[in-house]
């Protein structure tokens, strides 16, 4: 008997109401039920082309059809092998990756990539089952042996504990290679940390995944700001390769006023809360002043993060995005968690001037309206504006979160290295720098993508170091 195809009955994610999350910063999303888990994994039609589907979708290659067939099989364990042969950090992914432009955008049951075409159904739900099968183990403390290769003998050191540089640790440490890490913050985990909202993703996952990296044999070293406690040259003559794992800095339009009091960036905003508590000023001792009512510009992950933050800090929430909801690059989901929450969104609007008063204090946001004109360099159809439409939101505060820029601190001292003309680090396809036994990937690289993105690039970065220490040894 063929099976039943179940299009539409895609089971949701249990949560907490609106109501309740803009009171607080733990997480809001509660995970599947084994229950729950089970009938969704039941959705599956474990298609035979999955290469040319959902595993082609997901940056790091995890095969899917394979881990959710263990969990109908009620095998975890042999669902988390599974994952943990792609991706490391399931429980992290399963929470913060953009599914519905990965693997489910090409689910079967919602679009047929191998043909072109939509289908009627809703894609099975791959990123809570992930993060399903990552929180079993590790809430149910079954400990899962990661094989290590025999000791090489040599030494890596990794600049940056974001994704990219703790994925490139965990692959070489399992090499047989000796791992050093050097991270400027007090804490590991990069953007995962202080970007990412705790209502998102509970730093108790990030510790737990340095625990098992710990236990691997890799070393961490913190508040060690590579360029200047330390510089990457000496790094290089010290170690047999070198990954450059930092992450992009902050981003801004230019525009006038953006200097003014109440201006921030979204990476200081993130980092008070996320890294040095600022929500529970003054018991944390840093503070964060957004006044009554903040504006935030961009579109993309950060600044659904930033309006997630301000809403729970009590602060009238606006966000203003000069395109539209579908060709931004946040989830959809995230932009009907926010407007659930109260945030106003300003669609098709483009920030031109942040207005002072004469103490230059923030006072409001100049802004113009936009129409969608022909497709850009992008593809995407680029905004145009409306002549006549200049209006101000009023505001305290208003938070940049947008494009990232290169953070060049940790390796001005090699003027040897090339860059790209944005600044990043410059890589062949093995992730080499024009500098013998220097590798990067990450946002040195990409300029500030997706977490899974730098995660990918991590461990591939890592099997070109393994070549390339193991010619040494048998040159």
């Amino acid at each position: 008997m063929a099976k039943k195809i179940r299009y539409e009955d895609r089971n949701p994610e249990p949560m907490l109401t609106p109501q309740e999350r803009v009171k607080t910063f733990r997480e809001y999303a509660h995970g599947f039920s084994v229950s729950l888990a089970l009938d969704e994994a039941s959705r599956c039609l474990f298609c035979k082309d999955a290469e040319q589907r959902c595993i082609k979708g997901c940056p790091i290659g995890v095969d899917v059809p394979g881990f959710i067939k263990k969990i109908v099989e009620g095998d975890l364990i042999g669902a988390y092998k599974r994952i943990v042969e792609s991706d490391p950090f399931p429980s992290i992914c399963g929470r913060i990756c953009p599914q519905e432009r990965q693997c489910e955008g090409a689910c079967i049951l919602y679009y047929d990539t191998v043909r072109g075409k939509r289908n009627k159904g809703l894609p099975v739900s791959i990123g809570a089952l992930e993060k399903f099968v990552g929180d079993f183990v590790r809430i149910s403390g079954v400990r899962v042996e990661i094989e290590r290769n025999r000791p090489t003998g040599k030494r890596v050191a990794v600049v940056g504990a974001g994704p990219a540089g703790l994925s490139c640790a965990y692959d070489l440490s399992r090499f047989g290679h000796e791992v050093h890490v050097y991270e400027a913050l007090p804490k590991p985990g990069g953007v995962m940390s202080y970007g990412i909202p705790t209502a998102r993703l509970d730093r108790s996952l990030i510790d737990w995944e340095v625990k098992r990296l710990q236990e691997l044999g890799v070393k961490f070293f913190f508040g060690y700001v590579i360029g200047r406690t330390v510089s990457l040259r000496e790094l290089l003559r010290e170690y047999d390769a070198v990954f450059l794992g930092v992450g992009a800095g902050r981003g801004s339009l230019g525009i006038k006023g953006d200097n003014l009091k109440g201006v921030y960036s979204a990476i200081e905003v993130l980092m008070r809360v996320g890294l040095m508590n600022a929500n529970s000023f003054p018991q944390s001792g840093t503070p964060i002043n957004l006044g009554k009512r903040t504006a935030i510009i961009g579109g993309g992950f950060t600044a659904v993060d930033c309006a997630i933050t301000a809403l729970r800090l009590g602060v009238e929430t606006h966000v203003v995005y000069r395109r539209t909801r579908d060709t931004s690059s946040a989830r959809q989901e995230e932009w009907d968690h926010i407007e659930e929450e109260g945030a106003i969104i300003h669609w098709l609007t483009q920030p031109v001037e942040v207005l002072g008063d004469e103490q230059g204090q923030v006072i409001g946001l100049k802004c113009i309206r936009m129409e969608l004109g022909e497709p850009d360099e992008s593809g995407r159809p680029k905004p145009i504006p409306v002549k006549g439409s200049e209006h101000v939101i009023e505001c305290d505060s208003v938070i940049f979160a947008i494009g990232q820029k290169a953070n060049p601190i940790a390796y001005e001292d090699l003027p040897e290295l090339e860059l790209t003309r944005w600044g990043t680090v410059m890589v062949d396809e093995s992730f080499q720098t024009s500098v013998m036994g220097l590798f990067a990937g990450g946002d040195a690289v990409n300029g500030g993508d997706t977490v899974v993105r730098a995660l990918s690039e991590g461990r591939r970065a890592a099997s070109f170091i393994h070549k390339y220490l193991m010619k040494e040894v048998e040159s």
